[in-house]
């Protein structure tokens, strides 16, 4: 009986642990697996365990094998398995980041070819305007990944290609003033910035 009591009591530990080391609230990962959050605070209470079933998908979410979960303080301060697991994410986020953005070129390439061949018009702005297309699909990345250093430098990027794309389409029409407006801007975002922060320390 104390022995079955003993590995229940390592799996909630271990499951509570885990949880944590992603980064994943009790309703965060309660929404994942259809529970309520009650249900995911009894678990790393060791209150009630997961069916086998559930055991299986979380090892399959966390990438680990079942037999982890009986090991004694698995994932407790284990420095190494947190350094490789956030390695892991951001090799993984990065790859999928990188080929998001190389859709939006392969697109503009397809585009830029396509009237080159059938209608002879050399349209090199579309490389341009794919600057900031790109930066707006890593924007819409950030939000997923809540990168904030990151996110201010992508949109700080976002706004510079955009008026930039504009001076080149635009050239003979004497759009240079464009670049004036992203001072204030710029300065804006820094601010955005620096406000967001203060609310967060707040909280």
């Amino acid at each position: 009986m104390e022995n079955e009591q003993e590995k229940r009591a390592i799996i909630a530990e271990n499951l509570a642990n885990l949880r944590k080391k992603h980064k994943l609230t009790q309703s965060e990962l309660a929404l994942k697996f259809g529970y309520s959050d009650k249900a995911i605070s009894k678990w790393g209470k060791g209150d009630t365990l997961p069916d086998i079933i559930t055991l299986s998908e979380l090892c399959e979410f966390y990438n680990i094998s079942i037999d982890i979960l009986l090991t004694k303080d698995a994932f407790k301060d284990n420095k190494e398995y947190v350094k490789n697991l956030n390695k892991g994410i951001i090799i993984n986020n990065a790859a999928i980041e990188l080929l998001a953005c190389s859709f939006v070129w392969i697109l503009a390439s397809i585009i830029y070819i396509y009237l080159l061949i059938f209608s002879e018009f050399n349209f090199y702005q579309i490389f341009i305007w794919a600057l900031p297309i790109t930066c707006l699909v890593m924007m819409f990345f950030q939000k997923v990944w809540k990168l904030k250093i990151y996110n201010f430098v992508v949109r700080s990027l976002f706004f510079w290609t955009l008026v930039a794309a504009c001076y080149i389409q635009f050239i003979e029409y004497n759009v240079w003033p464009l670049f004036i407006l992203m001072i204030p801007i710029q300065v804006a975002l820094i601010l955005g910035s620096i406000i967001k922060d203060k609310i967060k320390i707040r909280k």
